[in-house]
């Protein structure tokens, strides 16, 4: 029986904090961990008062979207799960959840210098008793190198009851399932998860409320069902390569123009309206890197 493996955890110290500067100790850990596993946590890096804030506002947005028929759900109505649009309105963004400095200090690591960001969103688990299959979120023809790194924030503290994403630590670096693309998509076949499992098994970590998860975007997971009452809301935004050829844009209103601070990160947004109807739930998105 493979031993369980040990998500990588960091909690930043006040300095960092003040500074918004890792350490070189935290930034080696970080890599390391991201490399070797695919995905690592940091611990109190986002405000948990900014957090709450949110938490007060999408989780009854959530409800109405989970009520409304054409909500897009992930893997079918009875995981729970439904996809559902970050806020955009000015008062609801703030710099630590849409550009970490912390986070995007290890994405330049990882992915370049000025690391591009182009996708926002959220998913959020309702009480259910069904999970997701084993999947990756490409399929395609992806390249043989880190190229895209999820940023997730839990708006309260997740754990297994509350439905914390089965992770399957180091998969990122196994492509042997991509020779079915065609017939499971982006599922992973069941013979390759249970030769995995005899190496690696998957892990449902406890994640404190502040932290946020970095992971590789080929990284196998599944959501798995949320069996309390406790509404969980989970942002994601996704950093690629500067040189990663994609059209993906992220939609935010013209009022936070010069409003944000991006760091290092490069914004690729699509500026609209403050109108703009962003409670649609929808799944539009095409991370496929062009010719």
């Amino acid at each position: 029986m493979a031993p369980i493996p040990t998500l990588t955890s960091i909690t930043l110290s006040p300095s960092e904090l003040s500074s918004k500067t890792l350490t070189s100790h935290h930034l080696q850990e970080a890599l390391e961990a991201l490399h070797r596993d695919g995905i690592l946590v940091l611990n109190n890096a986002v405000s948990t008062t900014n957090l709450d804030t949110l938490n007060s506002r999408m989780v009854p947005e959530a409800q109405t979207l989970y009520d409304r028929e054409n909500t897009h759900h992930n893997f079918g109505t009875g995981t729970g799960n439904i996809q559902q649009d970050a806020i955009v309105d000015p008062s609801f963004v703030f710099d630590d959840i849409i550009a970490n400095p912390f986070a995007t200090a290890i994405t330049e690591c990882m992915l370049g210098p000025n690391p591009h960001l182009r996708f926002q969103s959220a998913n959020t688990a309702f009480k259910a008793e069904k999970r997701q299959p084993v999947h990756v979120d490409v399929h395609f023809d992806f390249p043989k190198m880190p190229f895209g790194i999820c940023v997730n924030i839990n708006l309260i503290d997740v754990d297994p009851e509350h439905g914390s994403t089965e992770v399957w630590l180091g998969s990122h670096l196994d492509t042997s399932w991509k020779a079915f693309v065609e017939k499971s998509g982006s599922v992973i076949p069941e013979d390759i998860l249970e030769r995995r499992r005899k190496i690696s098994p998957p892990i449902q970590p406890v994640i404190p409320k502040g932290a946020l998860i970095l992971r590789d975007l080929r990284l196998w997971h599944a959501g798995m069902p949320n069996r309390t009452a406790d509404v969980r809301v989970m942002l994601v935004t996704i950093h690629f390569p500067a040189w990663y050829r994609t059209e993906q844009k992220v939609l935010l209103p013209e009022s936070l123009k010069s409003k944000i601070e991006w760091g290092n990160l490069v914004p690729c947004v699509e500026w609209v309206s403050d109108r703009y109807d962003y409670l649609q739930g929808q799944h539009d998105h095409d991370f496929d890197l062009l010719p």
